[in-house]
C-alpha cells in the first residue's frame, strides 16, 4: 500500500492523464482500454470495456482497438525473433 502522499499523488497523476483536455474523452478511454490489453492486465481491462460499453463505444470500434494491439504485439515478436536470429 502506498502512503496517503503518494497514493493522492498518483490519483492526481492519473486524473490528469485520464481527463485530460488535450485528447477527446473517447479516444483517451480508448487508448486505456487498449495499453490494459497489451499489459493483460485483466482487472482495467473489464473497468474500461464498461465504462467503454456505456459511452456507446461500438464492439466494431473495440475490435479495431483490439486488432490494432495485437498487430502491435505481433510486430513486437517478429522484430525480437528477428534480433535473435540475426546474432
Amino acid at each position: 500500500m502506498l502512503p496517503e502522499k503518494q497514493d493522492n499523488a498518483f490519483g492526481e497523476f492519473y486524473k490528469s492523464a485520464r481527463y485530460n483536455k488535450i485528447l477527446d474523452q473517447k479516444t483517451t478511454l480508448l487508448i486505456h482500454l487498449a495499453t490494459a490489453m497489451s499489459k493483460a492486465c485483466y482487472p482495467l481491462m473489464e473497468s474500461y470495456l464498461g465504462v467503454a460499453k456505456k459511452k456507446g463505444i461500438t464492439d466494431e470500434e473495440i475490435g479495431a482497438v483490439q486488432a490494432i494491439v495485437m498487430a502491435v504485439e505481433a510486430g513486437r515478436v517478429r522484430a525480437q525473433f528477428r534480433e535473435v536470429r540475426d546474432r
